[in-house]
């Protein structure tokens, strides 16, 4: 759930650099990711989503259903936990809303985790991009997000229909997932420790051209 916020915002673009494995290079001070990528099978796109994918499937991305702590082939890793375990991008439903979130083999209770109602929501049932990461990039915010010079990746929506983007924020030593939209506190909120944290210091994710 998101809240409304008035505070301004000035973005900064960075530069996409991001490699065909899915990991981006992070900013300075961002930890770096141990290992490959985790893969196993997955289904194609679902439409019960209702999210269109087909200007996805052009630029090389898709989003693929997977379940129960499965990870798909040539994901698009987001995030690290501090421990090096890649988090992977990821979205799911929930009370009628499409919400980017995170991915991982060594999430609880599911395998994908999103912010709502102040609490971090285990999903068992969710989607995880993947493909060539190289057509996405990163761009800086501070504050509500300002959706000005660059094209955010579409990823979900509220209940009500309000956009939802991908983003990523430096928390407590590792690069952790979430959404951000200019309609929540803050800017970003993201699920952590069994709650959902909303911070304006964060990266969205966007197309590369």
């Amino acid at each position: 759930m998101s809240e409304d916020n008035n505070r301004g915002v000035n973005s900064r673009l960075l530069p996409a650099q991001m490699q065909h494995n899915g990991q981006a290079p992070p900013p300075p001070g961002y930890p770096q990711a141990n290992g490959p990528p985790a893969h196993s099978g997955g289904a194609q796109y679902n439409q019960g989503y209702g999210y269109s994918s087909s200007n996805n499937q052009t630029r090389g991305l898709q989003w693929v259903s997977e379940s129960n702590g499965h990870i798909p082939p040539n994901p698009v890793q987001g995030g690290i936990e501090k421990d090096g375990t890649p988090l992977f991008i990821g979205r799911a439903m929930y009370k009628g809303g499409l919400h980017p979130g995170k991915v991982g083999q060594h999430l609880e209770n599911g395998g994908c985790n999103i912010g709502w109602g102040h609490k971090e929501i285990a999903l068992s049932e969710y989607q995880v991009l993947c493909g060539d990461a190289s057509k996405l990039r990163w761009v800086r915010q501070q504050g509500l997000l300002n959706i000005k010079g660059f094209v955010p990746f579409p990823a979900g929506h509220e209940e009500t229909g309000e956009p939802l983007y991908i983003a990523k924020t430096l928390h407590e030593g590792s690069q952790q997932l979430g959404k951000c939209a200019p309609h929540i506190k803050k800017g970003m909120s993201f699920p952590y420790g069994h709650k959902e944290r909303t911070t304006d210091d964060y990266m969205v994710l966007a197309y590369a051209d």
